[in-house]
């Protein structure tokens, strides 16, 4: 955030110049020392001097203070108490969810590099089949034990976190043959492996979620 000082006649132009000093005493006593820069100012402080970063705005010289982001995320609202418990189990769903949505992009990250180490196909595909195997292993029991919701939440979580629908993945890895059949498994209990994630759209409200998940906030 920059303070910007325009040169004015009169009282108006004293007046803004204390304001300006009174907030860069505000500011870097709360945060501390900004980095070095190409033109500094030295401000007096009753502990000890703070460098802060200036520029020139015609003939004045005014702080430059950097400050953290601020995160602004809508209050829900709810009209009944049932809107409510809905909600509150849609939180519950994807924060379930979730951590698989970030090993999921996590994994795919690690595997596409380590398939690049490889020379041949035989050798691709016998890597894509221990991982599978040993994915299996690990969360078959967790993947089966999803509830039709949060396999939802979950195929848009992917999207999210990967750049790629599921469809895309399977495809990827185990070729379209296997990635039309889950798709037409998918299609027979109602879902969808191509979803995509729409953070401006039908998913907004999901996307609220899962920023309040990743900023600590619930």
């Amino acid at each position: 955030m920059v303070c910007f000082l325009h040169r004015r006649g009169g009282k108006e132009a004293v007046m803004r110049k204390i304001f300006l000093i009174g907030l860069a005493g505000w500011l870097t006593g709360s945060w501390g020392a900004v980095a070095a820069a190409q033109e500094k100012t030295v401000v007096d402080t009753a502990k000890a001097p703070v460098v802060l970063e200036t520029m020139r705005v015609g003939d004045d010289t005014v702080p430059v203070v950097d400050l953290e982001e601020v995160r602004v995320i809508p209050r829900p609202r709810f009209r009944t108490r049932r809107e409510y418990r809905r909600y509150s189990r849609y939180v519950r769903n994807v924060k379930k969810v979730y951590p698989y949505a970030k090993f999921t992009a996590r994994l795919l990250n690690e595997m596409e590099q380590h398939l690049d180490s490889l020379h041949t196909e035989r050798e691709k595909k016998a890597y894509i089949r221990q991982v599978e195997k040993e994915l299996k292993a690990k969360y078959s029991d967790v993947i089966w034990n999803m509830t039709f919701s949060q396999g939802k939440i979950l195929i848009k979580l992917i999207d999210r976190e990967t750049g790629m629908t599921s469809y895309e993945i399977i495809d990827r890895m185990k070729g379209a043959f296997n990635a039309g059949f889950w798709q037409a498994v998918a299609r027979l209990f109602g879902s969808n492996l191509k979803m995509k994630f729409d953070p401006e759209g039908e998913d907004r409200v999901l996307n609220q979620i899962v920023l309040m998940i990743e900023y600590g906030m619930i």
